[in-house]
C-alpha cells in the first residue's frame, strides 16, 4: 500500500481547495465546542447548548468537505496490487475502472444526498433542542461535499480515457 504522490490527479481548484478550509475550520470548531463544553460542564454548567448535534454536523462536514481535494492531489491510500504489475496500457484501463467505479459509488450517494437535502428542506425538520438547528443545512453542506467529489471522479474519469498512454 502507498499513498498517492498527487501526480495522479494534479493539485485541487480553487472550490476543492475552499472546501478544505471550509472542512479545516469545522475541524477547530469542533475541537472549540468540544473543550469549552467539558471545561464549563466541570465548573457547573455547559456554556454552549446542542453540542452534540452541532459536533455531529461539523463531523460530517469534516469528512466530506475535503474529499475531492483529496481525490484531485491522489492522496487516497491505495492497495497497488494489480496496477505496479500492469504495463501502460494495463494501468490506463486499471485507472479507467477504479474512477468508473467511484463514480457509480458517488452518483448513487448524491443522489442519495439529493433526497435526504430534499427531504429535509421541504419538512423544515430541526434537531429539537435550544437552538433548533436545521436539518436541510448539513444535509446541503454534505451534498455540497459529494458533488464536488463527483466532478473531480468525472474529470479524473475523462483524463484516463483521453490522456496519453
Amino acid at each position: 500500500m502507498s499513498a498517492g504522490t498527487g501526480a495522479e490527479g494534479g493539485a485541487p481548484g480553487p472550490i476543492e481547495r475552499a472546501l478544505t478550509r471550509i472542512a479545516a475550520i469545522c475541524l477547530y470548531a469542533m475541537a472549540a465546542i468540544i473543550a469549552i463544553n467539558i471545561i464549563t460542564r466541570a465548573l457547573g454548567r455547559a456554556l454552549i447548548p446542542d453540542d452534540v448535534e452541532i459536533v455531529s454536523e461539523l463531523m460530517v462536514l469534516v469528512i466530506m468537505l475535503p474529499l475531492a481535494g483529496v481525490t484531485a492531489a491522489g492522496e487516497h491510500i491505495r492497495v497497488e496490487l494489480f496496477t505496479a504489475r500492469a504495463g501502460g496500457r494495463g494501468r490506463r484501463l486499471l485507472t479507467v475502472l477504479e474512477q468508473a467505479v467511484g463514480l457509480v459509488f458517488a452518483a448513487l450517494l448524491a443522489l442519495a444526498a439529493w433526497q435526504g437535502a430534499a427531504g429535509a428542506w421541504a419538512s423544515q425538520d430541526y434537531y429539537a433542542g435550544q437552538l433548533d438547528i436545521p436539518m436541510w443545512l448539513g444535509r446541503f453542506l454534505f451534498l455540497a461535499g459529494i458533488a464536488a467529489f463527483l466532478a473531480r471522479l468525472g474529470a479524473l474519469m475523462l483524463r484516463a480515457l483521453h490522456g496519453p498512454g
